[in-house]
């Protein structure tokens, strides 16, 4: 199921109220001890017999022993005996050292909760908008200094969206007009981004990614409209597909057709794949013939990837966000030589205007 804009910013306000559930596992010699294994062994302690304990959660007695059998083989004790006859008949009951295997699981369980109770579990940085591995390099390099960073691969202009409302702290952006060619850049005119800044980013190479041979023999847009061709499209809002809208409107004006009769003529036109990988994967499982993307989604998946044009991606924020650490952080090791090596190994290419604000 498909989210729309509408239920994913609901979707991300309930969670804002999300408590992380934590199952607490004790490892023993080598060997892990689940929270399972020891409510089962806190059942037969309430029951007083592994044939109740099986009764009660409808699971055979032989299944419930292996179990046991299995934990004891590998701890080197018994966590369970059976005491014959008496007054009621026999009965299972725990051995000291299963109990004392209890009290430490409740024990550790208790303070595992209590820390995450005390701990802010808000990551520092916060990144929304398109699919890019720059952007997972550079939350990589922010991690390695011993932060988080959470991001959001949810398109240019949801992005954008997240960030306004409050949602993030970053946009990864690549936004062309269809009139001019211009990246992102026109988008912060519009009066809803008046607060924003731009942050200067990086170039990538966008093309076609078809099978390996490039057996359509795929070479310009206007391949897009032959009939034995089946495109893999992104979802609308995402940058690629406003690119691809580009390419359209540049295709309308050479051949004098508008650009809906155009979309008709495209074969798959109305697919909405959600990432770059999962539209290029489905080119790789030959359910479509062709999409556009960047490079190193080609690389990923051994197929073929042709150039079409150079996009501009780069990093809308909020103005009264610059003086948070996480965001001079960010832009640090957006500037790095570090990034720069690691990046062009990707397809991304380093400006001397990285790091810096387009407006301020």
């Amino acid at each position: 199921m498909v989210l729309t804009n509408a239920e994913t910013m609901r979707l991300l306000r309930e969670l804002k109220d999300a408590k992380p559930i934590v199952n607490v596992e004790l490892e023993v010699s080598g060997h892990k001890i689940t929270q399972e294994d020891l409510k089962l062994l806190e059942a037969i302690m309430e029951k007083g017999s592994i044939r109740r304990v099986s009764a009660e959660l409808n699971v055979s007695y032989r299944t419930i022993w292996l179990r046991i059998k299995r934990m004891e083989d590998e701890l080197g004790f018994y966590l369970v005996k059976r005491e014959k006859g008496g007054v009621g008949g026999g009965r299972d009951i725990l051995t000291l050292q299963a109990q004392i295997l209890i009290e430490k699981y409740r024990v550790l369980s208790k303070l595992v909760q209590k820390s995450i109770g005390e701990t802010d579990l808000t990551p520092s940085l916060r990144i929304a908008g398109s699919d890019c591995p720059g952007v997972e390099l550079l939350m990589h390099l922010y991690e390695e200094k011993g932060k988080v960073a959470e991001y959001l691969k949810v398109g240019s202009q949801l992005g954008l969206e997240l960030l306004v409302n409050g949602y993030s702290d970053l946009a990864g952006i690549h936004i062309i007009d269809p009139e001019t060619g211009e990246y992102n850049t026109h988008v912060m005119r519009k009066k809803l981004y008046q607060g924003l800044v731009l942050i200067h980013g990086y170039w990538r190479e966008i093309g076609f990614i078809v099978e390996k041979g490039n057996p359509k023999n795929i070479q310009s847009p206007k391949d897009l409209l032959r009939s034995d061709v089946v495109l893999a499209n992104r979802n609308k809002g995402s940058g690629t597909h406003l690119f691809t809208q580009y390419l359209l409107r540049e295709i309308s004006k050479e051949i004098g057709s508008p650009i809906q009769a155009l979309t008709r003529r495209i074969r798959g036109y109305s697919s909405e794949y959600y990432s770059h990988r999962e539209a290029a994967l489905a080119v790789l499982m030959k359910k479509a013939d062709v999409t556009i993307g960047p490079r190193w989604v080609a690389d990923e998946l051994g197929l073929e990837f042709i150039p079409l044009a150079r996009e501009k991606f780069d990093f809308a924020t909020r103005k009264e966000l610059l003086k948070k650490d996480a965001i001079r952080d960010f832009i640090s090791l957006l500037q790095s030589q570090q990034f720069k090596e690691e990046a062009s190994k990707k397809g991304i290419y380093i400006s001397l205007q990285t790091g810096t604000l387009l407006n301020k």
